[in-house]
């Protein structure tokens, strides 16, 4: 134990310095001496203190991740019964026998009950005939345990139990009926005969089909089970099984099934059979040259009846135009052979599709067909002929383009599909000749001024066929022409020239220049021509013969449109020479026109006006200046004299002209101000000199306007005055004024302590109403002290949104008519001095003291009315009729006071009846049949909160 300073004292009380435990080793129980002390040390107390530790049952412990239901376990689905899966984990701090219990467990996606926990060891185990199995629905498990101490404290946690698929599922087939395929003998390969199924309760496995041994008959696809014919069948043949005993196996991976079966084929009567080559959709294709010899064996058809003794006969059932007259079938032996008349490609059809019947003698014969094709094949015996030469000399201009066709030959050959190719005997400069086309082009561009250019040349060309077995020779004469083909040549462009745009007019720019490559006039005789590219530059620049000058229109450098073409004139030359036709070239010239400044900046109108309360920075206006230098307008600036306030009122903006306040205005003060502005251009010299800039000065007036913002003010804020009961003239006459509005626009009011309204107001004056009253019987008098909050209102404008007010107080002290000598020396009554409130209107709309009573007295007439509607539909039901205890007197049905019906009809037939009614009850009101004289209600007035009696019936009333 730690004591304390004794200069600053304790407290006495003792705390615990550690965590006690009375299951662990530590003692539980401390000794321990304590010590007094009071005063200076003089007098001290020891006393011996014992400290025991209380043992105190403390709830079980689970570990965080049972606790929270985080622990995840995963089992087979084939896990034993009984056998530990988890052991729950949890401690007492109390070393407590626990009880472990089973509180809920669920299942997805099949609900199940497989898990409990050892009450005793909280191990958590399968208790069930057989583990849960994940092919019937059982995936996960979540199970809530609690575990309690004998105190019946307890702990809840939770897990989730996964349960792990296995591949413990054997396939299972669907049979055939009687285990027997039946296949007829003429089923084609690759037919399939049956599929096989087998299904297998595990979700993830995957059934495959095979045979045990090998079969050559018969094949499965292992992932369909489509049992398929391999080679073909024939119930006629010895060789060949009509029976087949099969074993299929289906397997999953780990578990197989065996599933035995047979196969039978059946007997069928067959056609006979074709021979495959032709039996096709598309038949056989034969080539037969066009010099196949006649009377020569084209082909032997093959087929036979595979049905035993069945002989067969060959027709042909249908033939091709023409196809009788070359070849001819023996019906016998099938052989296809030509006639006595020769092939010949290039005039008999080129194809004869022959289609044969085979059919076997036969009282009902059956057959099979075939398809022969017959190609006729061309052969090369025939040799090229030139069908377009020219009878004389081709002449060509000399400004031909390379690849121009000077003639197309064109040489033909009898035999069909042969192509004709052509290729000059030698070579020769300028030309060549398109091997396929026979287009004989220029090679390269040919001048007639090139002196080993030959103007005259012979050509040999040969046109030959495939494998060049046959040739023809052609020979062509070309003569060479001349024509102007030079255009003339300037250097030097395009040009570009930098002027300023106060050049003068008819100034030399440039001198153009091109000469003509051609020798012989008049292709090099040249002509210049001047073409503006653009509107804009039109008469400014003028070209004689090619001298280049100004004019006659001055250049212009300050304008949009010159703007918008970067101050540039774009020129183009026509050059031309003489020949025919004649060639033109075109040459552009670049003309730059540099800016000069010309012109003083001018000023525009400019007046302003801006409000007195206005706050800083409040735009008043732009100062409007204009300089028709290019960039226009571009113009900078600032105050240079003159009448801008002390200290200044306004300040500019350099770049933008704009003129804001800079301190407060006041109307009162000074209402005009003329400041001078100084302009000066800027950026309209190409080197721009400071001391050389134009400027210009202008005079801007300002004009403030006068805006509501003094209030009115009273002097004296304060009045106090005596008066006579019995005066009838003025009272008192207030002296208020405004800096901003005249004294007829103030208004007056009273706004509070005129006590039942004595006074009123008559503009500035203060009246009495003379009927004060005093020495009243009961002692109802008047009051002598009368303290009146006058409100003044200015209304400039007229709007109620922008009026200022302020408040007077005046106190008036009445004395009484009773009262013959007026004191002056000594108050009856102390005054109390109310402050001047000075009241700004708002801008948002508030009710005055008449709508809030008026709006009062409308809603309270409403719920009367209400009230009365709801009583003259409800009073009598029953059910209703305790809600309205003010009518309980009126709906007494059997009170000797209520009419009835029918003598209240007899009576309005009898008018001295009537009469006789009205005066036996001289109280019954006016539109009244009767009155009983009773009040049966109590009410309260919404107005005034008194209370008072209610006749429900005569609508007589009764303060209480």
């Amino acid at each position: 134990m730690a004591w304390g300073s004794p200069q600053f004292g304790d407290s006495g009380v003792i705390t615990a310095t550690m965590d006690f435990d009375y299951e662990d080793s530590t003692p539980n129980t401390y000794n321990m001496r304590v010590q007094c002390t009071s005063g200076l040390l003089s007098s001290r107390t020891l006393t011996d203190l014992t400290v025991n530790i209380i043992n105190i049952n403390e709830a079980p412990i689970c570990e965080p991740q049972f606790k929270d239901k985080r622990v995840n376990r995963t089992i087979p689905e084939d896990y034993p019964v009984y056998r530990s899966i988890y052991q729950v984990p949890v401690r007492d701090p109390d070393r407590d026998v626990l009880t472990y219990k089973m509180v809920s467990q669920s299942s997805r996606p099949k609900n199940g009950i497989f898990f409990d926990v050892d009450p005793d060891t909280g191990v958590v185990y399968i208790n069930a005939s057989e583990p849960p199995d994940f092919d019937a629905g059982y995936e996960e498990f979540r199970l809530l345990i609690k575990v309690t101490d004998p105190g019946g404290l307890f702990c809840v946690g939770g897990m989730i139990i996964n349960i792990e698929d296995l591949n413990d599922e054997t396939p299972v087939f669907i049979p055939l009926e009687n285990d027997t395929i039946y296949v007829p003998e003429n089923t084609l390969i690759g037919s399939i005969l049956h599929v096989f199924e087998a299904t297998d309760r595990d979700a993830a496995s995957k059934v495959s089909y095979s045979f045990p041994g090998r079969t050559d008959m018969f094949d499965i696809n292992p992932n369909t089970g489509a049992l398929t014919l391999r080679q073909p069948l024939d119930y006629d043949n010895p060789d060949i099984h009509n029976a087949y005993a099969l074993t299929v196996v289906a397997t999953d991976g780990t578990n197989r099934a065996l599933y035995s079966f047979e196969i039978h084929v059946t007997n069928e009567d067959e056609p006979p059979e074709c021979d495959p080559a032709i039996s096709t959709v598309t038949g056989i294709s034969l080539s037969v040259p066009e010099t196949f010899p006649i009377f020569t064996t084209l082909y032997t058809i093959l087929a036979k009846d595979p049905d035993e003794g069945d002989n067969v006969k060959f027709k042909i059932s249908q033939s091709s135009l023409e196809a009788d007259t070359f070849f001819t079938l023996n019906e016998d032996s099938g052989i296809i052979s030509t006639t006595g008349k020769h092939l010949d490609y290039e005039s008999d059809p080129k194809k004869f599709m022959i289609s044969i019947k085979v059919e076997n003698v036969k009282e009902n014969p059956m057959y099979c067909r075939g398809l022969i094709t017959l190609s006729l094949q061309n052969e090369n015996d025939e040799e090229p002929i030139f069908q377009n030469l020219p009878n004389r000399p081709i002449e060509i201009p000399e400004n031909l383009a390379p690849g121009t066709v000077v003639i197309k030959l064109q040489a033909t050959d009898r035999d069909i599909g042969d192509t004709v190719h052509y290729e000059f005997f030698t070579r020769y400069p300028g030309f060549f000749i398109d091997e396929d086309s026979g287009e004989v082009k220029i090679a390269y561009h040919l001048d007639y001024e090139d002196p080993n250019i030959v103007y005259e040349q012979r050509l040999i060309v040969h046109a030959f066929d495939n494998d060049r077995v046959h040739t023809a020779v052609a020979e062509l004469i070309v003569q060479l022409t001349d024509v102007n083909d030079n255009y003339p040549q300037c250097e030097g462009f395009p040009n570009t020239i930098q002027v300023a745009e106060t050049i003068e007019i008819n100034a030399h720019l440039m001198l153009i220049t091109c000469v003509d490559k051609d020798i012989k006039e008049p292709n090099n005789v040249l002509r210049y021509k001047l073409n503006p590219l653009d509107d804009f530059s039109k008469d400014k620049f003028t070209l004689t013969n090619n001298i280049l000058t100004t004019g006659p229109k001055y250049l212009d450098y300050d304008n949009d449109e010159f703007a918008g073409m970067q101050f540039i004139h774009s020129l183009q030359i026509e050059v031309s020479d003489a020949g025919t036709p004649s060639l033109t070239s075109t040459v552009t010239v670049i003309v730059r026109v540099t800016r000069v400044n010309e012109f003083d900046p001018k000023a525009l109108v400019n007046v302003f006006q801006v409000a007195e309360n206005s706050p800083i920075d409040t735009f008043v206006g732009t100062t409007r200046f204009t300089d028709i230098d290019w960039p226009f307008d571009n113009i900078k600036f600032s105050f240079a004299g003159g009448d801008y306030g002390n200290p200044p009122k306004f300040y500019i903006e350099s770049n933008t002209g704009i003129i804001k306040v800079r301190g407060e205005l006041d109307f009162e003060e000074k209402q005009n101000y003329s400041v001078s502005v100084q302009a000066i251009d800027l950026n309209n010299d190409v080197q721009p000199d400071p001391l050389k800039q134009r400027k210009h000065f202008a005079v801007v007036p300002i004009t403030i306007t006068n805006v509501n913002d003094e209030a009115p003010v009273c002097s004296p804020a304060y009045y106090e005055t005596i008066m006579y009961s019995t005066k009838n003239t003025s009272v008192l006459k207030l002296q208020c004024s405004d800096k901003d509005s005249p004294d007829e626009e103030l208004n007056y009011a009273i706004i509070s302590e005129n006590k039942a309204n004595r006074f009123f107001l008559q503009r500035d004056s203060i009246m009495s109403m003379q009927n004060f009253q005093y020495n009243v019987f009961e002692g109802i008098e008047d009051p002598t002290l009368f303290q009146l909050l006058i409100k003044v209102t200015d209304e400039l404008g007229g709007n109620k949104a922008l009026q200022l007010s302020t408040t007077a107080t005046v106190i008036i002290h009445v004395v009484p008519w009773i009262t013959t000598i007026p004191t002056t020396t000594k108050k009856a009554t102390t005054a109390q001095v109310t402050t001047a409130v000075l009241v700004r209107s708002s801008y948002f709309w508030h009710p005055d003291n008449w709508f809030t009573a008026v709006l009062t007295i409308t809603a309270a007439l409403f719920l009367l009315c209400l009230y009365a509607c709801a009583w003259g539909l409800l009073k009598d039901v029953p059910k209703y009729a305790k809600l309205f205890p003010l009518c309980r007197g009126y709906q007494k049905s059997n009170s000797p006071s209520f009419p009835d019906k029918t003598n209240k009809a007899e009576r309005k037939q009898d008018p001295a009846n009537k009469n006789k009614q009205t005066n036996e009850n001289p109280n019954l009101l006016p539109g009244h049949q009767f009155a009983p004289d009773f009040f049966d209600g109590r009410a309260v007035d919404p107005v005034s909160g008194k209370h008072f009696l209610f006749n429900s019936y005569t609508g007589q009333t009764k303060w209480v």
